[in-house]
């Protein structure tokens, strides 16, 4: 029988236990951490940053092509330099976003994704991709990450990975390099644990408080060889 799930001090879904061990991380922080933000007051004037969510861009879980990839594989200097995030891997069309940052956990990788204003010289008629995305994202539509990447090395799992995590003896390979060209925004992602993390809980500790904890939590927060082209998941 699965233990019962509760919200935990993160915002995310755990056992029990695993809301005392993040309550037990949030406390170890430094005291400037730990005090809460307090929310926006209503009719305040939102800015520009708050057009925003952090998500889990990648995650080392098995995905629904069988493949397994490593977070720490990452190689995402050259996306540094054009951190476009894309609507659905659409590359002609405009982006939907931009990515503030990128953090390799144990579990994957977190992103920051902002959604641009509309700029004040475009023409009404136009349209302007992010504001879209942005509402859906909100709206809780469009919560789906999904990687565009170029594999550099690939392999079969090894009995180590399988003895620690038995279902990896069933993943197809491990994808051990990468080089991160784009993500997107996705409505259905390859692998099932690339979602917008709950910004109810970002909000109320702060970004900073909220990276830090999950850094000391292995990426847990939410717990209960050769190249083969550029791929999506």
């Amino acid at each position: 029988m699965r233990a019962a799930l509760v919200t935990g001090p993160l915002g995310t879904r755990v056992t029990e236990a695993g809301a005392r061990e993040q309550e037990a991380v949030l406390k170890s922080l430094p005291a400037e951490l730990r005090e809460p933000r307090r929310a926006l007051a209503a009719g305040a004037p939102a800015r520009a940053e708050a057009r925003g969510e952090t998500s889990w861009i990648s995650t080392a879980a098995i995905d629904r092509h069988g493949d397994v990839v490593l977070p720490g594989g990452m190689d995402d200097r050259h996306f540094a330099a054009n951190p476009v995030v894309t609507w659905n891997h659409d590359t002609a069309g405009p982006p939907a976003g931009l990515s503030a940052w990128r953090r390799v956990t144990a579990r994957g990788v977190l992103a920051r994704t902002v959604y641009p204003a509309r700029p004040e010289e475009l023409a009404p008629a136009v349209a302007w991709t992010p504001d879209l995305a942005w509402a859906l994202v909100r709206s809780g539509l469009l919560v789906g990450k999904s990687i565009g990447f170029l594999a550099t090395r690939t392999r079969a799992p090894t009995p180590e990975e399988t003895r620690a995590r038995p279902e990896m003896a069933g993943a197809r390979q491990v994808v051990s390099g990468w080089i991160l060209l784009e993500y997107a925004c996705v409505f259905l992602p390859a692998n099932p644990e690339t979602l917008v993390l709950p910004e109810g809980a970002i909000r109320a500790l702060g970004e900073r408080t909220v990276e830090l904890a999950m850094k000391r939590l292995g990426g847990r927060a939410g717990e209960a060889g050769g190249g083969d082209g550029w791929r999506k998941k």
